[in-house]
């Protein structure tokens, strides 16, 4: 595989990881923290309050560095320790397995765009035991199954992801990103359909022109 090819997949999969994270984070600030900022029965500041989703948005250093933000603040206020230990573990677990989970798959898709096909599919099956969201399930099934010479199954893992239905704050994640990339088209759920349906419409041929579909001319 040329370097060109590999860094056109790079690009591709940069710009879908970016789509993701925004359409991810649109819902956040609205979300309901796990802890209620006041109590129901009083007007009092519940010491222990704060904003889940804006916690789970800090970079690694922000939310372990700063001695203002982050973790911090809420462990040093009298009686939040324990709720300042469950925030540790939420972001902990939630982070560090995304940041796995995305790694490999990436390397997956590189060694897939390289024909190093039983090191892809060993990847993108560690991959999807660390996986919980159904839209993500479903496209790593149709990976794996492109990958296997699979048709069954991929058109089974395309109807599995077709029916997953949106996300609470997709739309505000689409017009965030419309905002941000004016340029470029925006984006329509379910993500990676369009990449799973390259894949039935380029089977048999490498992943690298299934998941660009660079096979559609020839076809």
């Amino acid at each position: 595989m040329a370097e060109s090819s590999v860094r056109g997949v790079v690009k591709g999969l940069a710009f879908a990881f970016a789509l993701l994270g925004l359409a991810a984070c649109a819902g956040l600030p609205g979300e309901q923290a796990d802890r209620p900022a006041m109590h129901a029965d009083a007007e009092t500041v519940d010491p222990c309050a704060y904003d889940l989703g804006a916690m789970m948005n800090l970079t690694f250093e922000a939310f372990d560095q700063d001695m203002d933000g982050g973790w911090r603040p809420l462990a040093s206020a009298k009686g939040c320790e324990a709720v300042a230990a469950d925030l540790l573990e939420t972001y902990r677990v939630d982070r560090i397995d995304q940041q796995r989970r995305g790694l490999m798959h990436h390397e997956a898709q590189l060694r897939a765009a390289a024909n190093q096909t039983a090191e892809a599919i060993g990847l993108l099956q560690q991959s999807l035991a660390l996986e919980t969201a159904p839209e993500m399930v479903a496209y790593r099934n149709a990976e794996i199954a492109f990958l296997s010479g699979d048709m069954a199954g991929l058109r089974s893992a395309r109807a599995e992801l077709a029916a997953v239905p949106p996300p609470e704050g997709f739309e505000q994640g689409v017009a965030q990103f419309v905002k941000a990339f004016p340029d470029q088209p925006p984006p329509t759920w379910p993500i990676n359909l369009d990449v799973v349906d390259g894949f039935i419409t380029c089977f048999g041929a490498s992943y690298y022109e299934a998941y660009n579909r660079t096979c559609d001319a020839a076809q």
